[in-house]
Protein backbone atom coordinates (compact mmCIF):
# COMPACT_ATOMS: atom_id res chain seq x y z
CA UNK A 1 0.00 0.00 0.00
CA UNK A 2 0.82 3.23 -0.81
CA UNK A 3 0.84 6.25 1.93
CA UNK A 4 0.74 9.52 0.40
CA UNK A 5 1.97 11.42 3.23
CA UNK A 6 4.30 10.45 5.68
CA UNK A 7 2.52 12.86 8.19
CA UNK A 8 0.15 10.75 10.09
CA UNK A 9 -2.59 11.52 12.80
CA UNK A 10 -2.45 8.17 14.57
CA UNK A 11 -4.81 7.13 17.31
CA UNK A 12 -3.55 6.26 20.88
CA UNK A 13 -4.60 2.84 22.15
CA UNK A 14 -5.87 4.39 25.59
CA UNK A 15 -8.02 6.36 23.45
CA UNK A 16 -10.08 3.25 22.13
CA UNK A 17 -9.82 1.76 24.59
CA UNK A 18 -12.08 4.55 26.47
CA UNK A 19 -14.49 4.34 23.31
CA UNK A 20 -15.04 0.70 24.27
CA UNK A 21 -15.91 0.97 28.06
CA UNK A 22 -17.16 4.00 27.82
CA UNK A 23 -19.96 2.14 25.51
CA UNK A 24 -19.65 -1.43 26.18
CA UNK A 25 -18.75 -1.70 22.41
CA UNK A 26 -15.58 -3.98 21.01
CA UNK A 27 -13.81 -2.59 18.36
CA UNK A 28 -12.22 -5.06 15.32
CA UNK A 29 -8.67 -5.53 15.85
CA UNK A 30 -8.29 -5.10 13.14
CA UNK A 31 -9.16 -1.40 12.85
CA UNK A 32 -7.54 -0.57 16.33
CA UNK A 33 -3.95 -1.55 14.96
CA UNK A 34 -4.70 0.93 11.53
CA UNK A 35 -5.70 3.72 13.94
CA UNK A 36 -2.63 3.01 16.37
CA UNK A 37 -0.04 2.81 12.98
CA UNK A 38 -1.87 5.18 10.32
CA UNK A 39 -4.74 7.10 11.84
CA UNK A 40 -7.60 8.77 9.71
CA UNK A 41 -7.82 9.36 6.42
CA UNK A 42 -8.72 7.94 3.00
CA UNK A 43 -8.04 4.64 1.87
CA UNK A 44 -7.73 3.94 -2.27
CA UNK A 45 -10.04 6.84 -2.94
CA UNK A 46 -13.37 5.44 -1.76
CA UNK A 47 -13.87 4.86 2.25
CA UNK A 48 -12.59 7.58 4.76
CA UNK A 49 -11.37 5.65 7.72
CA UNK A 50 -12.44 7.68 11.23
CA UNK A 51 -11.76 7.87 14.43
CA UNK A 52 -15.00 6.04 16.61
CA UNK A 53 -17.48 8.85 16.96
CA UNK A 54 -21.08 7.73 18.90
CA UNK A 55 -22.99 11.37 17.70
CA UNK A 56 -23.11 10.83 13.61
CA UNK A 57 -25.56 8.19 13.55
CA UNK A 58 -27.63 9.72 16.19
CA UNK A 59 -29.64 11.78 13.74
CA UNK A 60 -30.59 8.93 11.83
CA UNK A 61 -32.66 7.32 13.79
CA UNK A 62 -35.62 9.48 13.24
CA UNK A 63 -35.93 8.69 9.76
CA UNK A 64 -36.58 5.25 7.66
CA UNK A 65 -33.86 5.51 5.30
CA UNK A 66 -33.26 1.17 5.72
CA UNK A 67 -35.57 -1.21 6.14
CA UNK A 68 -35.89 -3.09 9.57
CA UNK A 69 -37.37 -6.16 10.00
CA UNK A 70 -37.01 -8.96 12.13
CA UNK A 71 -34.25 -10.08 10.03
CA UNK A 72 -32.44 -7.10 9.91
CA UNK A 73 -29.35 -6.66 12.06
CA UNK A 74 -30.11 -3.63 14.00
CA UNK A 75 -33.53 -1.80 14.77
CA UNK A 76 -34.07 1.60 13.80
CA UNK A 77 -33.91 2.88 17.62
CA UNK A 78 -30.27 0.40 17.94
CA UNK A 79 -28.83 3.05 14.74
CA UNK A 80 -28.25 5.67 18.11
CA UNK A 81 -26.20 3.59 19.65
CA UNK A 82 -23.98 2.46 16.75
CA UNK A 83 -20.71 3.42 16.83
CA UNK A 84 -19.39 4.92 13.72
CA UNK A 85 -16.20 4.57 12.67
CA UNK A 86 -15.91 5.19 8.47
CA UNK A 87 -17.90 6.19 5.41
CA UNK A 88 -17.43 6.02 1.91
CA UNK A 89 -17.14 8.61 -0.60
CA UNK A 90 -20.62 8.16 -1.50
CA UNK A 91 -22.01 8.73 1.87
CA UNK A 92 -22.70 4.80 3.06
CA UNK A 93 -21.30 4.61 6.94
CA UNK A 94 -19.32 1.82 8.62
CA UNK A 95 -20.22 1.01 12.32
CA UNK A 96 -20.10 -1.16 14.82
CA UNK A 97 -22.48 -1.91 17.69
CA UNK A 98 -22.74 -3.82 21.33
CA UNK A 99 -24.47 -6.63 19.86
CA UNK A 100 -23.62 -7.41 17.15
CA UNK A 101 -20.42 -9.27 15.96
CA UNK A 102 -18.74 -7.98 12.43
CA UNK A 103 -18.92 -4.35 10.75
CA UNK A 104 -22.09 -3.21 10.27
CA UNK A 105 -22.53 -1.10 6.49
CA UNK A 106 -25.43 1.03 6.26
CA UNK A 107 -25.54 2.41 2.12
CA UNK A 108 -26.85 5.39 1.30
CA UNK A 109 -28.78 4.19 -2.02
CA UNK A 110 -29.60 1.52 -0.54
CA UNK A 111 -32.42 -0.12 2.23
CA UNK A 112 -30.51 -3.21 3.16
CA UNK A 113 -28.83 -2.93 5.89
CA UNK A 114 -25.77 -5.70 5.57
CA UNK A 115 -22.89 -7.01 8.03
CA UNK A 116 -19.59 -8.11 7.39
CA UNK A 117 -17.42 -10.17 9.15
CA UNK A 118 -14.53 -8.75 10.93
CA UNK A 119 -12.23 -11.52 11.37
CA UNK A 120 -8.39 -12.17 11.34
CA UNK A 121 -7.80 -10.36 7.91
CA UNK A 122 -5.89 -7.03 7.77
CA UNK A 123 -7.94 -4.23 8.17
CA UNK A 124 -7.41 -2.98 4.31
CA UNK A 125 -8.33 -6.52 3.14
CA UNK A 126 -11.81 -6.41 5.04
CA UNK A 127 -12.95 -3.14 3.26
CA UNK A 128 -11.58 -4.55 0.19
CA UNK A 129 -14.11 -7.25 0.70
CA UNK A 130 -16.51 -4.73 1.16
CA UNK A 131 -15.99 -2.71 -1.65
CA UNK A 132 -16.14 -5.88 -4.18
CA UNK A 133 -19.25 -6.96 -2.31
CA UNK A 134 -21.32 -3.67 -1.98
CA UNK A 135 -20.04 -2.36 -5.26
CA UNK A 136 -20.12 -5.90 -7.08
CA UNK A 137 -16.98 -5.49 -8.22
CA UNK A 138 -14.24 -8.60 -9.19
CA UNK A 139 -11.32 -6.91 -8.01
CA UNK A 140 -10.34 -4.34 -5.27
CA UNK A 141 -9.56 -0.93 -6.45
CA UNK A 142 -5.78 -1.50 -7.15
CA UNK A 143 -3.05 -0.14 -6.29
CA UNK A 144 -3.75 0.64 -2.58
CA UNK A 145 -3.28 3.38 -1.59
CA UNK A 146 -3.61 5.58 1.99
CA UNK A 147 -4.53 9.72 1.79
CA UNK A 148 -3.78 10.83 5.47
CA UNK A 149 -5.62 13.33 6.98
CA UNK A 150 -3.01 16.00 8.90
CA UNK A 151 -2.67 20.02 9.18
CA UNK A 152 -0.18 20.23 6.41
CA UNK A 153 -1.87 19.57 2.96
CA UNK A 154 -2.61 22.37 0.89
CA UNK A 155 -4.33 22.62 -2.99
CA UNK A 156 -4.37 24.24 -5.61
CA UNK A 157 -7.16 23.93 -8.17
CA UNK A 158 -6.72 24.62 -12.07
CA UNK A 159 -8.89 25.48 -14.92
CA UNK A 160 -7.96 23.35 -18.20
CA UNK A 161 -8.39 25.11 -21.33
CA UNK A 162 -6.21 23.37 -23.54
CA UNK A 163 -9.32 21.57 -25.75
CA UNK A 164 -9.83 25.31 -27.18
CA UNK A 165 -5.61 25.33 -28.09
CA UNK A 166 -6.27 21.32 -29.52
CA UNK A 167 -4.93 19.55 -26.72
CA UNK A 168 -6.86 17.26 -24.64
CA UNK A 169 -6.24 16.50 -20.97
CA UNK A 170 -5.04 13.02 -21.47
CA UNK A 171 -2.17 14.46 -23.69
CA UNK A 172 -1.38 16.88 -20.91
CA UNK A 173 -1.51 14.06 -18.19
CA UNK A 174 0.87 11.90 -20.54
CA UNK A 175 3.41 14.64 -20.57
CA UNK A 176 3.30 15.59 -17.22
CA UNK A 177 3.91 11.88 -16.48
CA UNK A 178 6.83 11.61 -19.21
CA UNK A 179 8.32 15.17 -17.76
CA UNK A 180 8.67 14.32 -14.19
CA UNK A 181 9.50 11.10 -11.84
CA UNK A 182 6.56 9.58 -10.25
CA UNK A 183 6.42 7.20 -7.38
CA UNK A 184 2.80 5.64 -7.97
CA UNK A 185 0.34 6.23 -10.91
CA UNK A 186 -3.03 5.48 -11.48
CA UNK A 187 -5.05 6.21 -13.96
CA UNK A 188 -8.66 4.94 -15.75
CA UNK A 189 -11.73 6.42 -17.84
CA UNK A 190 -12.12 8.80 -15.17
CA UNK A 191 -8.86 9.98 -13.68
CA UNK A 192 -5.14 10.10 -13.65
CA UNK A 193 -3.30 10.62 -10.93
CA UNK A 194 0.81 11.13 -10.13
CA UNK A 195 1.93 10.81 -6.61
CA UNK A 196 5.64 12.01 -5.73
CA UNK A 197 6.42 11.54 -2.19
CA UNK A 198 9.00 14.71 -2.05
CA UNK A 199 5.88 16.74 -2.34
CA UNK A 200 4.20 14.54 0.13
CA UNK A 201 0.56 14.74 -2.52
CA UNK A 202 -0.21 14.37 -5.64
CA UNK A 203 -1.99 15.87 -9.55
CA UNK A 204 -4.67 15.08 -10.15
CA UNK A 205 -6.16 14.99 -13.75
CA UNK A 206 -10.24 15.03 -13.73
CA UNK A 207 -11.04 13.35 -17.11
CA UNK A 208 -14.87 12.70 -16.31
CA UNK A 209 -15.23 16.22 -16.11
CA UNK A 210 -11.91 17.29 -18.59
CA UNK A 211 -11.71 20.80 -17.02
CA UNK A 212 -10.26 20.60 -13.44
CA UNK A 213 -6.65 20.01 -12.36
CA UNK A 214 -5.67 19.50 -8.66
CA UNK A 215 -2.37 19.73 -6.94
CA UNK A 216 -2.27 18.48 -3.55
CA UNK A 217 1.29 19.09 -1.86
CA UNK A 218 2.90 19.81 1.73
CA UNK A 219 5.48 21.52 2.52
CA UNK A 220 5.92 20.09 6.31
CA UNK A 221 9.20 18.88 6.99
CA UNK A 222 12.08 21.51 7.68
CA UNK A 223 14.85 19.53 6.30
CA UNK A 224 13.01 19.00 2.94
CA UNK A 225 10.81 21.87 2.66
CA UNK A 226 13.19 23.93 0.37
CA UNK A 227 12.93 20.68 -2.16
CA UNK A 228 9.27 20.28 -1.88
CA UNK A 229 8.57 23.69 -2.74
CA UNK A 230 11.15 23.62 -6.11
CA UNK A 231 9.36 20.26 -7.17
CA UNK A 232 5.67 22.53 -6.53
CA UNK A 233 6.91 25.21 -8.23
CA UNK A 234 8.05 23.62 -11.40
CA UNK A 235 5.00 21.54 -11.45
CA UNK A 236 3.04 24.67 -11.09
CA UNK A 237 5.00 26.45 -13.81
CA UNK A 238 4.61 23.39 -16.17
CA UNK A 239 0.76 23.46 -15.85
CA UNK A 240 0.48 27.26 -16.30
CA UNK A 241 2.63 27.03 -19.63
CA UNK A 242 0.15 24.10 -20.54
CA UNK A 243 -2.52 26.04 -20.70
CA UNK A 244 -4.11 25.78 -17.07
CA UNK A 245 -5.46 28.82 -15.29
CA UNK A 246 -5.48 29.47 -11.17
CA UNK A 247 -9.22 28.90 -9.96
CA UNK A 248 -10.44 31.51 -7.84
Amino acid sequence: MYTVSRVLKTVSPQELQQVEQQHSVSLPLAYQSWMQQYGEGTYSGWINIQRPDSEVLKPFAEYDLWEHTEETVISQHQLQECISIGSSVDGDFLAVHADVEGLIWLPRHDEQISVWPANNESFPEILDHIYCGYYRRDEPSRPAYFEPWNEERQHIFYHFTGKEHGVSMKELADLCQSNFSWDLVIENEYTCMLFQSGIGGYVRFNYAYEREIALFYENNDPTEAQEAQRQVQELQQFLQVHHCTLQE
